[in-house]
């Protein structure tokens, strides 16, 4: 890791044109009711429900809706994540220790395999120092949240992009 964050913005490779990060993906929700969450931003808020996925290997139902209403194809999107079985995996550790909230940052990226050599080679520690599967078509890796100031960012690779 840089020594003061001002390195890493003066010696970085990567470029604010051609970098990697090419915005938010969605935000990753852990709530308490997962069902009325749903409810809330589905039908109170109107806002489409994308699709769900169970996330075998996360222990995870996805429960994905677009993050608005009038552009045809959603990219902002909320995610609310609920454990698969109740209390298991790192959503379900999560929900115990800190309740509901914001669990993670999900950026959409290209080229995962070099962001991630990029990353380590600078000293970031990784949650995935590999890409993994994740939901809807897509490959993931989350940034551990000692490397980011406490956040858990996962960085997604959609299927058009690989």
């Amino acid at each position: 890791m840089p020594s003061k964050p001002s390195d890493s913005v003066t010696n970085s490779k990567v470029t604010t044109q051609g970098g990697y990060v090419l915005g938010i993906n969605h935000l990753g929700l852990a709530p308490k009711d997962p069902e009325r969450a749903r409810w809330f931003f589905h039908v109170a808020l109107g806002l489409p429900l994308i699709g769900e996925e169970l996330v075998a290997e996360q222990q995870t139902l996805t429960v994905m809706l677009a993050a608005f209403t009038s552009p045809p194809e959603p990219v902002e999107r909320l995610e609310i994540l609920v454990p698969s079985p109740p209390g298991a995996g790192a959503v379900g550790s999560f929900l115990a220790k800190k309740g509901s909230g914001i669990h993670h940052l999900a950026l959409t990226v290209r080229n995962l395999d070099d962001l991630l050599t990029h990353l380590q080679s600078l000293g970031v520690r990784m949650v995935d120092t590999q890409p993994r599967n994740g939901a809807h078509h897509t490959r993931i890796a989350f940034v551990h949240p000692e490397s980011t100031g406490g956040l858990l960012v996962e960085l997604v690779e959609p299927q058009s992009l690989i």
